[in-house]
Parts: structure tokens; sequence; C-alpha cells
């Protein structure tokens, strides 16, 4: 009798399309609380699964049913062992571009403009601190035949490391009268990257109050001190109090070696 064997590479993959399908079922069903994530950790205990959400009490519900419910059935629908759901909020939903489709999609359903929704979305993100954000609508938007608009702001880098770093990329539909609509957002996070160089004050604090240190160092050196303030300055045609004494000094050296030629 032949026996079947699963290698690694199968394992893999049927880890990710059982995540995929998790991620597909979570977005469905948590669409009203924002979804905006899941990240899922298999360990020998269990299987644990943090929820990245906007408004987490509707997700655990009344008295924590809703989380309950949630946990039942993703025990009975894909089998997971022992799952343990936590729940975190987004602390800037405007920078989680999944939660920024949703919420697109969900005002154009509700018959606002896909322009107004867009611009809208756009000026949020932007001001919430993206570096730049760039948003494509397609489908039959005004006409029979389909096509699609594209709201750019900021800087969006589309290729390279850079690009893979700090991009975070979203994509939903919708479906409408007209037709389907697809909606994708594309948003760069200015601080995903740490600076290459950093400057290290070894003296204590930062950079710039080395500088100001320095600065009022050097306006001390400036300013004069009590000494040279309280010494009265020359009269016109009158030589410094200082030139005067060398110059009665030399006149002393002068009459001493005189007594001693005589």
């Amino acid at each position: 009798m032949a026996t079947t064997t699963i290698t690694t590479t199968k394992k893999v993959l049927n880890k990710f399309e059982r995540n995929a399908e998790i991620d597909e079922f979570l977005e469905k069903s948590l669409t009203e609380a924002g979804y905006g994530g899941v990240d899922i950790t298999t360990s020998p205990v269990g299987t644990r699964i943090t929820l990245f959400v906007q408004r987490p009490g509707l997700v655990i519900g009344r008295r924590g049913m809703g989380i309950r419910d949630l946990t039942e059935k993703l025990e009975k629908k894909f089998g997971l062992p022992n799952p343990q759901i936590s729940v975190v909020e987004e602390e800037v939903p405007e920078l989680n571009p999944r939660i920024m489709c949703s919420r697109i999609a969900q005002t154009v359903v509700r018959g606002t403009a896909f322009r107004r929704a867009a611009l809208w979305a756009m000026n949020s993100m932007m001001n919430a601190g993206a570096l730049g954000v760039e948003i494509t609508i397609s489908g039959k938007l005004r006409s029979e035949r389909a096509h699609f608009e594209k709201y750019v702001s900021g800087v969006v880098p589309k290729s390279g490391e850079t690009a893979d770093r700090i991009v975070r990329r979203a994509t939903t539909d919708v479906l409408l009268k007209m037709g389907l609509y697809g909606v994708k957002v594309s948003i760069a996070i200015k601080n995903s990257i740490a600076p290459d160089v950093e400057l290290i004050d070894l003296t204590g604090g930062t950079t710039e109050a080395g500088s100001e240190h320095q600065s009022t160092a050097e306006q001390q050196q400036q300013q004069p001190t009590p000494a040279q303030q309280e010494q009265p300055r020359p009269k016109e045609g009158q030589a410094p109090r200082s030139s005067r004494r060398s110059s009665t000094s030399k006149k002393e050296s002068v009459k001493e070696v005189e007594t001693t030629q005589n």
C-alpha cells in the first residue's frame, strides 16, 4: 500500500493558504470594526491570533460574547487547535491602507461620489503624517466603458528596496449598480527606515545642545570682563595707561644705566 509523504515545501504552502483564507474570512466578518490585518502564530500550546482593528469594542462585544463566537467559528471552520484571540487597537488608522480601503468602499456604497471619497481619504492620510499617498479607483465610473482614475499626493516610491520597506499597499472591491469597483491604496510611511548615520554627542545631550553651548561660550568670550568695563577710557591726545607704564619703566631703566656708567 503506497504511503503519501508531505514535504516541507507542501507544509509551508498549506500554512500560507490557510492563513490567507483566515484573513479573507476576518476581513468580511469585521468590516464594521475597521479590520486592519491579522498576525497568526502557531505554537505547540495553540494558535495565537492577533487582530488589528480600529474599534476593538465591536469585536469583543458585550461581556466578551463577540470574541467567543469568533473563536468558535475559527476553530470549527479552519480546525485551529486551541485558538487564542487578542485584539489590538490601531493607534493611527489613517496610516493603515486596509482600513482606508474599507472606508472608501463604505463611503461610495452610501452614495457619496468616488472622487470626493478619494480626496477626503487622501487628505486625512497626509494630515496623519504620511510621506505620500496614491489612490486608484477603477471600474465603470462615469460611463459604460471601464477606466480608472488615480489620485496622488506627496512622494510614493515605485521600485527598489526603499519602496518595499516604506510603502504599504491594500486592495478591495465594492459592488455598485454600475458594476464592480476596485480600490487600491498605497501609503508611504516616513519613519519606516532608520537613518544610516546618526550623530552622537559624547559630552552629553544632542548635537543641537552642543552647538548652543558653543555659541554661549563664544558670546561670553566676546563680552568684556567687569575689570575691563570699569577701566576708564583715555582722553583725546593721551596714550592708554598700559603704554604710559611701559614708557616710564623705559625711562627708569635708562637712568639706572647712566648711574652705573658714572
